[in-house]
């Protein structure tokens, strides 16, 4: 649809050239100056609005409001109808601000397109910061998980290549996702899953070895593919809770991990991969996991890092036994707290739910 832009109002550097750091400090300076200027309108209170349906209150409203951050373009439709333009713009901004780019208005839509200018630029200078901090690659393939706005990108010679939304460690003691940069060395398809020990006794063996077995876990002395399996009863369950065995999972479609996972091997244990629970990325706080960050497309993502067709990393993932593809050049990783970004158009994307600055 024409009428919806992509970059915010007044623009004056998107080329793909800038640095992120650029990128972030002139949207910083684009969101004081709405701040300084008196904000953007608000959204009244109102019942869910879809996509076709009229609201006489809040649709010009939300009309000005996103005209305001340059997310509709000046000559844009009017009207209080929530018409395919607006819905589209609407999506769009959704997505940006960590939220189902379903093109509804609804409460936390609402909170969010409420949240002041002032707010918003608060956040960018706190990622502005943040970024200082980094030594991120200026050129050459590196990847960017971006923790608190669940999100994982790619970029090649300063150019993002591709985005995806991620699940990453809840908000407790020992499953936050850690910040620190590492290398992605290699891809296992189809992985078998080694269960840390606190995941093994406290989250798994309660379930029973009948249960366990029936969903595929095996015991062993030690985590290795030659590793000899221990059959799996209440009395050898026991042995593992007191540690003189280890659990693992086969490869499968109830393995946590999904059908791959990539790895830079690192002291905390922590990669990227799939995972069977799809519905996760439907949510908008998606603190889920153990630590690790799971990938909306892993596919996408592998096909990219090995170089190869996406239908290629397809049939890696759903065929054949436990595999291991090594990279022929080691790619950069990145995990970072940002609670803004700056992609190469100017569009300022934002941390999602549960974060507070």
């Amino acid at each position: 649809m024409a009428r919806l832009i992509v970059v915010l109002a007044l623009v004056a550097t998107t080329a793909a050239s800038a640095t992120p750091a650029d990128r972030l400090s002139e949207a910083h300076d684009r969101y004081q100056r709405i701040a300084s200027s008196g904000g953007w309108p608000t959204v009244p209170d109102g019942p869910l609005v879809r996509p076709g349906e009229a609201d006489a209150s809040q649709i010009p409203a939300l009309r000005r409001r996103l005209a305001a951050e340059g997310a509709l373009m000046a000559g844009a439709s009017a009207g209080d109808v929530l018409d395919g333009d607006l819905a589209e713009a609407l999506a769009a901004t959704q997505d940006r601000y960590g939220l189902s780019p379903d093109g509804i208005l609804g409460p936390r839509t609402r909170a969010a397109l409420n949240a002041p200018a002032g707010q918003r630029a608060r956040q960018i200078r706190v990622a502005l910061d943040s970024l200082a901090a980094l030594d991120l690659p200026g050129a050459g393939r590196w990847i960017l998980v971006n923790v608190p706005e669940y999100r994982v990108r790619a970029f090649e010679d300063g150019r993002q290549i591709l985005q995806m939304r991620a699940v990453v460690g809840a908000d407790r003691d020992g499953w936050r996702t850690p910040l620190f940069s590492d290398e992605v060395e290699y891809l296992e398809f189809r992985p078998v899953w080694n269960v840390p020990t606190a995941i093994a006794r406290e989250e798994l063996a309660p379930r029973g070895a009948d249960s366990l077995a029936a969903e595929g876990f095996e015991l062993v002395r030690r985590f290795a593919p030659d590793a000899e399996v221990v059959p799996l009863t209440d009395s050898t369950l026991q042995r593992m809770i007191d540690g003189h065995l280890l659990l693992r999972q086969s490869a499968g479609p109830r393995n946590p991990l999904g059908r791959v996972k990539i790895m830079f091997p690192n002291r905390h244990n922590v990669y990227l991969h799939d995972t069977p629970a799809r519905a996760f990325f439907a949510r908008d706080d998606r603190r889920l996991s153990h630590g690790c960050v799971r990938l909306e497309r892993p596919a996408q993502m592998g096909a990219w890092l090995l170089r190869q067709r996406e239908a290629d990393i397809e049939v890696a993932m759903n065929e054949g036994t436990t595999r291991r593809v090594t990279l022929e050049q080691r790619v950069p990783v990145v995990l970072a707290s940002l609670p803004a970004w700056a992609a190469d158009d100017g569009q300022v994307w934002f941390a999602g739910a549960g974060y507070t600055d």
